[in-house]
Order: structure tokens, then sequence, then C-alpha cells
């Protein structure tokens, strides 16, 4: 081995050292800017302030004669990770008055994850949950609660709040349903019934650690009072909170979970179905086809009823399909037809479609 590699290499190895204890003393900052925000009740993230850094960062990079794009990448890593850490602050110190939750379905994976995350918020929790027969009954679980978290499979959400009802609950209900369009009769029941009632969707599954850069759905159930109550519970973590109503729920999510999800089942099952064994395809894999197996992957590996249900419980599914059949037969028609220009014209405009407001580069 030449001996001036052996030198750049230890050279490289102590600059590498100096990094990470850079980024220990950054991230010990953010926690003291984290404190200091819990104490001040100002919200965990700023957007401002982040466009500001990535900004700032995007001066340095051009006088140090560095990738712009790989800077962006470094600091966007930097700023989620300060994040993360501001928000495990603040994860345990709900600045509100404890509530008593009964989370139901508490034993499914969404289930356990709002009770580990309601009992490390202080509130006092208790679990029922229908696939478990030693769980406690419904009744029980509920009674003296002021909330109820309905955590069950879509398709029984229904059967709750109607259980609910009948029952005389007098908190709060809201369920975590993917889906909403097929519970609003449920809802109206329960509505004229006098429960308070309202639905979130958390955009994220049971491994999420922190809320930083997740989505936290709220939908508008007629109970303005019951969406704000709810709401609260999430104000002292860094989530994002989107307010939709229930039809308009389920038309995005008929594109963000609806049509991904369908697009890596497509892509999972012509792979399978195909003359090529996986192993000779990842072995020559592209960068592109290896992201898209790691997507596919992840979308296999899911609940495949809670999957089936998302695209079957979707009163807009059959419109997304007829689409899908007629934007692939006008794709592949280019192609056959030796149509280029419009093939161009196609990836051109997706570019300029697909480019965030607040990312002038559109990375």
């Amino acid at each position: 081995m030449p001996k001036d590699l052996d030198e750049l290499r230890e050279r490289i190895r102590r600059i590498d050292d100096q990094i990470l204890r850079l980024v220990a003393e950054r991230l010990e900052a953010a926690r003291a800017a984290g404190r200091q925000k819990r104490e001040a009740g100002v919200p965990l993230r700023d957007w401002d302030v982040e466009r500001a850094v990535l900004d700032r960062a995007a001066q340095t990079a051009a006088e140090l004669g560095l990738s712009p794009t790989t800077v962006r990448s470094l600091i966007q890593v930097l700023i989620a990770a300060a994040r993360a850490e501001q928000e495990r602050i603040s994860y345990s110190t709900y600045q509100g008055s404890a509530e008593s939750i009964a989370v139901i379905g508490g034993e499914g994976r969404m289930g356990r994850w709002f009770v580990d995350f309601f009992r490390n918020q202080g509130h006092r929790v208790s679990v029922s949950d229908p696939a478990d027969p030693d769980s406690a009954s419904l009744e029980n679980a509920t009674a003296g609660t002021s909330l109820a978290v309905i955590a069950t499979p879509p398709d029984a959400v229904p059967g709750v709040l109607d259980r609910l009802a009948s029952s005389g609950y007098r908190g709060t209900a809201f369920d975590i349903a993917s889906l909403k369009e097929h519970l609003r009769p449920a809802i109206t029941r329960a509505a004229e019934s006098g429960l308070s009632v309202t639905s979130i969707h958390p955009m994220f599954g049971p491994d999420t650690k922190t809320l930083a850069d997740h989505v936290i759905c709220v939908c508008d159930c007629g109970d303005t009072q019951a969406a704000h109550r709810v709401r609260d519970l999430f104000t002292d973590t860094a989530a994002t909170i989107v307010e939709l109503s229930l039809e308009e729920h389920d038309r995005v999510i008929l594109y963000v979970l609806g049509l991904s999800h369908l697009v890596n089942l497509l892509f999972a099952k012509v792979l399978m179905n195909g003359n090529a064994e996986f192993a000779s395809l990842d072995r020559v894999g592209s960068t592109t086809f290896r992201a898209q197996v790691e997507t596919a992957s992840t979308v296999i590996g899911e609940d495949p009823g809670l999957y089936y249900m998302i695209q079957r419980l979707n009163p807009f599914t059959a419109g997304l399909y007829e689409a899908l059949r007629r934007e692939f037969d006008e794709l592949s028609g280019w192609i056959l037809d030796d149509d280029r220009e419009h093939f161009t014209e196609m990836m051109m405009r997706g570019r300029e479609w697909m480019r965030r407001p607040e990312d002038p580069t559109g990375g």
C-alpha cells in the first residue's frame, strides 16, 4: 500500500472525527433551542428558519465550490436530526391537562403506537381489543375516559362507533382509519345520538419514533370542538396537521396511498411472473431499480388485509383504475408508434408539475 495513500486515509479519518464531533455539538445546540421553544410555547417547526438555513448553506457551497445538491442533502439530514432531538424533549411533556384515554384496538400495531404515545405524554390509558379475548370489554375500557381512540381495521370502525353511541359514551371518540367516506353513515348516526366524534388519519406507520416530518390529517365531521380537542393532543409535537373534509381525504388518499400502493404491487407482480429470478435482476440492478425494489418490498411487507381495504373501500377507486388504464395506453402508444415528441413533452411537463414551491431546484 503506498505510504501517501495511508496518510491520506488517516487524514480523512481525522476529518470524519471532527465532522462527527461538530454534528454532536450542533445537536446539543438544537436540544437547547428545543428546551427554550418548549418554555416559550414556540412551535417546534419553523419553515422560514429551515429555508434560511438551506439558503445560507447554498451560498456557502457556492463559495467553497461544493455541489449544491450534496450540500442541500447534508443540511436537510442535519435539520431532520435536530427536529427529532427537539421533539424528544417535548414528546413526554404534554402541556395540557392529562386525559383518560381508551384505545380500542390497542393490541394492533398502530393501536400499540397510540398507547405508547399517550402514555409518554402523561395520559392515563386503558386498552380494549376485539381481537384479544383476554382484553377488557369496550364498555369497561371506556368507562370514565374522556377520549376513545378507534384503532381497529377500517371496516370495523362503523360497528365500534355504533357501540360507543348505544352505550351512551360521553367522551370524544375518533378513529384513525385510512379511509373515511365509508364511515360517514356511522359518524352521522353517532353524532345524532349525541356522541362527540371526529376523525384523523396518521400518515405514518407503527415504527415511527417521533412525529417530525410526519402528517396527521384531521377530518371535519361537523363537530368543531371535538376536532380541536383531538388536534390539541399533537400540539407539542413536530407533526404537520392537515385539515380535510371526509370526501377530500379519500380523494387525496386515492393517489397518496391507493395509486402508490397499486403501482408498487404491479411492479412486484410483473417481476414475480416474469422469466427472470430476482437474484439475477438484483445483481445488475440500476439505482432506479434498487430504489423501486426497496419501496415495493416495503409495500409487500405490509398487512394485506389493510392494503386490500385501502383499494376496495375508497369510493373513487374505479375512476383511478380507469385513469390508469387510459394513461398507460397513451404512454405505451407513444413508444410503440415512435412518438418521441409527445413522450418528451410529458416528461418535461412532469418535472415542472412535481417541482415543490419551496424548492427552486425541484429536488
